[in-house]
């Protein structure tokens, strides 16, 4: 008999737990990846295009070490970007903390 509510107790508990965890994940797994397409790509293109410029154009860039320069901005958007995500999930916590308080 103790394995009927066991049983209950891993369906109606554990169960929405896993899901809601792993659907967390995905989420963060899609994000992560599409976001670092799109940054990557964009970097290339940039990166590219300096090439034609003229020699002492890319000279002078390289001097002022504008390719660093462009690595820091798009770090910049990656940082922001997972600090928004983060403070979304922190937003998300505390509505559902708060929403738990009982009244009579």
């Amino acid at each position: 008999m103790h394995f009927f509510y066991l049983a209950q107790l891993f369906l109606i508990i554990v169960l929405p737990i896993v899901k809601q965890v792993l659907r967390a994940i995905g989420i963060g797994v899609v994000a992560y990846v599409g976001i670092n397409l799109v940054i990557n790509e964009a970097k290339d293109y940039a990166m590219a295009n300096l090439g034609n410029l003229g020699q002492s154009l890319q000279m002078i860039l390289g001097l002022a070490k504008f390719d660093v320069a462009v690595n820091i901005y798009f770090a910049a958007i990656t940082t922001r970007l997972v600090l928004v995500g983060i403070d979304r999930m922190a937003d998300r916590r505390t509505k559902l903390s708060t929403n738990t308080t009982f009244t009579a």
